[in-house]
């Protein structure tokens, strides 16, 4: 009855301050076409962090933006039966709104091809959007309940359209650390307490220049202007939100002895719908004198 008893869930813990990893957070969800149209198959993925437990799974569903609601996408718990997926009835449930359920069945939709029939054929080539929600919960053990404030709800609006310069994904490249480039999955060694300058380098492609048509029905060239949101879990930074191109905070490494190793996380919106991020992995040491 797993995902029966996440399904009842609506509230997640509060946290004192949004860029720091204390419990299970969903912090972006990425969709594959960024912005695909009627008839395609779209894939998801997120970034999922739980660092007090191991993480148990998540639940994805999606709906049309009018049959949303504050709870996410109504579904019939009958469709679930006993909350093995093994034992769903998947096609059933696929149109009811349920798209996957990590780590057994991976998230994917397919557009239906009436998606936007709704609206005028002028306003289908900026569309609408569907809403997708994430229930993600911790690992359980034998005999353990999920409780409420384990579980963390998140959502996205996935845009679908017929637009001629659709959007993709952004895509971080690499990383610096006060002007030297890391290799791709190295672990970067700091000094305790000390300040260093971390830069996310995004992908020479990741700032899109877009056709939008406003109100007045008139097509306009935009280009995108991504924002970055930085999380850890020890430490610092100056400031946790950056507007490209300034891709880089200080980050000032926590001088607790007893802590070895952490992590930097960057997320990129480029504010059509389109998400990346990149995991940066620390150690740190003492000091020289």
């Amino acid at each position: 009855m797993l995902i029966i008893q996440i399904l009842s869930a609506c509230d997640s813990a509060s946290m004192a301050e949004s860029w720091q990893i204390d419990r299970l957070r969903v912090l972006a969800v990425a969709a594959t076409p960024a912005e695909p149209r009627p008839g395609d198959v779209v894939t998801f993925d997120a970034l999922i962090l739980s660092p007090a437990k191991a993480l148990g799974g998540s639940a994805w569903f999606v709906c049309s933006a009018e049959a949303s609601s504050d709870y996410g996408c109504e579904i019939d718990p009958a469709l679930l039966g006993s909350g093995d997926p093994e034992d769903m009835d998947l096609e059933a449930l696929q149109a009811a709104g349920f798209i996957g359920y990590l780590p057994a069945i991976p998230p994917a939709w397919i557009v239906p091809d009436d998606f936007l029939d709704a609206l005028p054929e002028a306003d289908r080539l900026e569309g609408t959007f569907a809403m997708t929600y994430i229930t993600a919960f911790p690992e359980l053990t034998e005999g353990q309940e999920l409780a409420e404030d384990d579980v963390e709800i998140a959502y996205k609006r996935v845009p679908v359209s017929l637009a001629t310069t659709p959007n993709h994904n952004p895509v971080v490249a690499g990383w610096k650390v006060d002007g030297f480039e890391i290799e791709d999955g190295a672990t970067v060694r700091l000094d305790r307490g000390q300040a260093y300058t971390v830069e996310c380098v995004l992908a020479e492609d990741a700032v899109e220049t877009y056709t939008f048509r406003n109100e007045s029905g008139e097509e306009e060239e935009r280009t995108e202007e991504p924002y970055l949101s930085w999380y850890l879990q020890e430490g610092t930074f100056d400031q946790t939100n950056t507007l490209h191109p300034f891709d880089s905070v200080v980050y000032f490494a926590p001088d607790d002895p007893t802590l070895d190793a952490q992590a930097i996380w960057v997320v990129v919106r480029d504010r059509r719908g389109g998400m990346g991020w990149a995991t940066l992995n620390l150690t740190f040491s003492e000091s020289e004198p």
